[in-house]
């Protein structure tokens, strides 16, 4: 009987964080973070009502439907609401900025930033990295993105990173950052990097907490 409840709650969870997924390639923090928490809550009701069936207990199938929403809805919410990579200039207009002749390779950071730049504990920002990357056969470009938090000279946590795969342009990627309840208040530094085959940059914004 343990066995099959866990498998239901294996099956049901996994059906939640899908669905937090993204459309079309791109992540919505926010409405993903909220479907995935709202997915929770529901999935746990149900499946509270089914385990309570199954072992004859109602109140063993609540507690542990709880659970099982709150754990669905934190993991659909956080880890697939993160990232966000758009198109913001197609390959032409990025070269007509740049002054781009087809002999070059541009890798290039544009800008960096972090909205808000100034939150309290237990808010989240957007380490935002505006990039872009041309290439003499206009081919696509595979790149390696990277966040790294510090905090006085030290890094908080595993840095992010994800890959992509662009056609040539200039691009926006946003990662949304949530701080723990008790970050230490103070300024902190995000270090994005992209690294790519032809190339590598670096760049520093920084985002106080009050």
């Amino acid at each position: 009987m343990a066995r099959k409840i866990l498998s239901v709650i294996v099956v049901v969870i996994l059906a939640v964080a899908l669905a937090g997924c993204a459309t079309n390639g791109y992540y919505d923090p926010g409405s993903s973070a909220a479907a995935g928490a709202l997915g929770g809550a529901a999935t746990g009701a149900a499946l509270g009502a089914i385990i309570g069936a199954a072992t004859g207990s109602p109140a063993t199938g609540a507690w542990v439907g709880a659970a099982a929403g709150a754990v669905a809805g934190g993991v659909g919410g956080y880890l697939y609401a993160e990232h966000r990579n758009s198109q913001a200039r197609d390959a032409a207009a990025a070269a007509r900025a740049y002054n781009y002749t087809p002999q070059e390779t541009v890798v290039n950071i544009d800008k960096t930033e972090v909205v808000p730049a100034r939150v309290r504990a237990g808010q989240q920002v957007n380490m935002v990295m505006n990039y872009t990357i041309l290439t003499p056969g206009g081919e696509p470009v595979a790149a390696t993105l990277v966040r790294e938090v510090r905090l006085g000279g030290a890094g908080l946590g595993k840095p992010y990173e994800t890959n992509v795969t662009n056609d040539n342009g200039s691009f926006a990627d946003q990662v949304a950052y949530t701080l723990p309840s008790n970050a230490t208040p103070g300024t902190y530094m995000v270090v994005s990097r992209l690294v790519t085959s032809l190339g590598a940059q670096e760049s520093s914004a920084y985002f106080i907490v009050e």
